[in-house]
């Protein structure tokens, strides 16, 4: 006989919040915009045309896929034709590195898509009946330990985590140039210029490939580093100009603008 002890750490602050969207209905093609959480979120396609686009890295989900976001990776969906878009999104507050920390200890925007094998995605469809059912019945228990399984089968397959698409090899120079020298590019010329294209051809690129524009691109890539300092203690004037803004006021137009409160008060709170 072989006696074992089991200890789990402390789940502190576990907050899970999500929805299932399962209705019938087409929706028209559409493209979110470029946002970021506190949180982690899963995304998980149940069905419809739908491409993912996390930090400079895209890619195309088949139903039972899921893409996985850490805290503060700009991201955003893409509805590529008019379709049924079912899905699931759920958002973690990943303080427990014991749940959490395979999700998000990776580089960014690497390895944000995951593909269940074939029968761990029939086993998966089993468990969101469960949970669909638990979240009705308000049952806080069976809901967690049904979250669980979801996560425990997900965690399985992150180390076959699926690469992203490939895009044409001047978009991906510019993307590792944006990414890499952010707070140094100061207008779209000083990449026109050295790549020798039109504004037609890079708003093109940008539209077609990842569905925004190099301008929001750029500036959602200041955002987010922006938020990072903040989080650090930063202060707003510094955050707005180590992340590469010119004009204090105009950042904090921004920033309000795309995440409904001010530097300061995300910093304070």
């Amino acid at each position: 006989m072989s006696n074992f002890v089991m200890r789990i750490p402390d789940i502190m602050n576990y907050n899970a919040e999500y929805y299932c969207e399962d209705s019938n209905r087409l929706k028209p093609e559409r493209v979110w915009q470029f946002h970021m959480h506190d949180r982690m979120e899963l995304y998980i396609l149940l069905e419809g045309d739908v491409s993912f686009v996390v930090e400079s890295s895209l890619y195309k989900l088949s139903p039972g896929d899921a893409i996985v976001v850490r805290p503060n990776e700009r991201h955003h969906c893409i509805l590529n034709t008019c379709s049924v878009h079912k899905h699931w999104c759920f958002w973690f507050d990943t303080a427990s590195t014991f749940l959490f920390g395979d999700f998000v200890s990776r580089e960014y925007g690497r390895n944000n898509h995951i593909v269940p094998d074939p029968a761990a995605k029939e086993d998966l469809l089993r468990i969101y009946d469960k949970l669909k059912e638990a979240s009705a019945d308000s049952d806080i228990h069976r809901q967690f330990c049904t979250i669980l399984e979801m996560l425990n089968i997900f965690r399985r397959f992150l180390p076959n985590a699926s690469c992203p698409q490939t895009l044409p090899a001047i978009l991906s120079d510019i993307l590792a140039d944006i990414d890499r020298d952010f707070k140094n590019i100061h207008t779209l010329d000083q990449i026109r210029n050295k790549y020798f294209i039109s504004s037609s051809t890079l708003n093109r690129m940008f539209r077609t490939h990842l569905g925004t524009t190099p301008k929001m691109y750029l500036e959602s890539k200041r955002l987010a580093h922006s938020r990072m300092l903040l989080k650090n203690g930063k202060s707003v004037l510094a955050a707005c100009m180590e992340s590469g803004f010119s004009d204090c006021s105009n950042y904090i137009r921004l920033f309000k603008k795309h995440f409904n409160i001010t530097p300061g008060q995300y910093r304070g709170g």
